[in-house]
């Protein structure tokens, strides 16, 4: 009768252990096929961005903007405008601001007074080379005069800090 008990309870026991042990398998599991899953979004949305970056550059609707630096050292940034996709903005052997500064990209509205309309920010790579895709331009490119970048704090500004360092007529 002792034995009976003694495997009955060894029984319940390795049942016990090894339900324990699935159930780490199955969150393991589980943890692993949801960070799959995010990598494939990660990737349909990085997919959908160069789709999108690639017509913006290739579509002949589109304007092409060449920002003149304001420092003859420094190299010229170009820029893709297609009115209903956005503004692809592209540079190479841009020097990266220092410490916790950034570049800033700003509307000019051809409305006198108005005021440059903030858009977004960057910092170049290790080798100065950056493409920086603004879906949806707050302003219509009709109302838009130049595209003009200036050195930020990190976060941008939502006016101008310091001079424009690259500036680009829109025709």
């Amino acid at each position: 009768m002792w034995a009976g008990a003694a495997a009955l309870l060894a029984l319940t026991v390795y049942s016990t252990w090894n339900g324990q042990q699935l159930e780490q398998k199955i969150r393991a599991a589980n943890a692993r096929a949801a960070a799959l899953l995010q990598h494939r979004h990660d990737l349909e949305a990085e997919l959908e961005r160069t789709r999108r970056e690639c017509v913006i550059l290739t579509d002949p609707a589109s304007i092409r903007i060449d920002l003149a630096p304001q420092d003859p050292q420094a190299p010229p940034i170009e820029a893709k405008w297609h009115a209903k996709l956005g503004i692809v903005l592209m540079g190479q052997n841009v020097p990266a601001p220092s410490g916790n500064r950034i570049l800033q990209l700003w509307l000019i509205p051809k409305t006198p007074g108005g005021k440059p309309i903030p858009s977004l920010t960057l910092r170049p790579g290790a080798e100065g080379t950056f493409d920086l895709l603004v879906r949806n331009p707050p302003e219509l490119m009709e109302q838009t005069k130049a595209l003009a970048i200036t050195e930020e704090p990190e976060g941008g500004s939502q006016a101008p800090t310091t001079p424009v360092r690259w500036v680009g007529a829109i025709s």
